[in-house]
């Protein structure tokens, strides 16, 4: 099978949880390499990023668990830039405590949110991928949480391995439509899931998700490249060096 080449630059990208993070980290360096970038999420992009990149950022405000809001933001996605090649879901919510005393509409939204909004983004994404050629692939970006045990994080553990089983099977269901998935599970980063307290005493132990985006990048640009279009990166696991936190 030939396969052709995966560029950052001049593709479509598609990213939940724009606003904050590791996807606000991911807008800025792929519009940075000359992609075009729908940034969808529920605060909204700075006005200086806007001012920055004003034809190549669409800025779209969105609940991901809201089916008609992922519809409606990929709808936008195809008149604005007219095709897709990457998405990538990365929004999600986190609350650690112990499973007995977790509030039932806490565990509620993580699921929804986690869970159901990565499906939601994935399957309304899909019908765009497909209409393109050439490379195009999924970013989903889950957590250590999904792998290894950690005390007072049962519910959010349950929703990070859900996603990482739910797009591990949507790799091999992709395949024959030439569209790859990346797996990322990132150990603590330094975002806004964590408390001011949590952030104080062990930010400095943490990763920049500036760091982690470049990871991920990089394996995308090391994917189906001029010197390799066969092999491809299917999972990264990014941790501090000083392990798990």
């Amino acid at each position: 099978m030939v396969c052709d080449i995966m560029q950052i630059a001049n593709s479509v990208i598609f990213i939940t949880g724009a606003s904050s993070g590791i996807g606000l980290s991911l807008t800025q360096q792929f519009l940075e390499k000359g992609a075009s970038v729908c940034a969808f999420s529920r605060r909204g992009m700075s006005k200086e990023l806007k001012d920055a990149y004003p034809d190549a950022l669409l800025d779209i405000k969105g609940d991901v668990s809201n089916i008609e809001d992922i519809q409606a933001s990929m709808q936008a996605t195809s008149q604005t830039f007219g095709g897709l090649h990457i998405v990538v879901a990365n929004a999600g919510i986190a609350h650690f405590d112990d499973l007995a005393v977790t509030d039932p509409e806490i565990a509620k939204a993580m699921v929804l949110t986690n869970v159901l909004g990565m499906f939601y983004t994935l399957h309304g994404a899909y019908p765009l991928l497909q209409k393109n050629t050439g490379p195009r692939t999924v970013v989903g970006i889950h957590s250590i949480a999904a792998t290894t045990i950690f005390e007072g994080a049962s519910v959010y553990s349950a929703t990070k391995a859900g996603t990482l089983a739910m797009l591990r099977a949507f790799r091999e269901e992709a395949r024959k439509d030439g569209i790859s998935v990346l797996d990322v599970l990132p150990g603590a980063t330094r975002t806004g899931i964590w408390t001011t307290e949590m952030l104080t005493e062990r930010g400095k132990d943490m990763m920049h998700p500036d760091s982690i985006a470049r990871i991920i990048i990089n394996a995308l640009e090391q994917s189906r490249n001029n010197e390799d279009a066969i092999t491809h990166v299917d999972e990264l696991v990014i941790r501090p060096w000083i392990g798990n936190l």
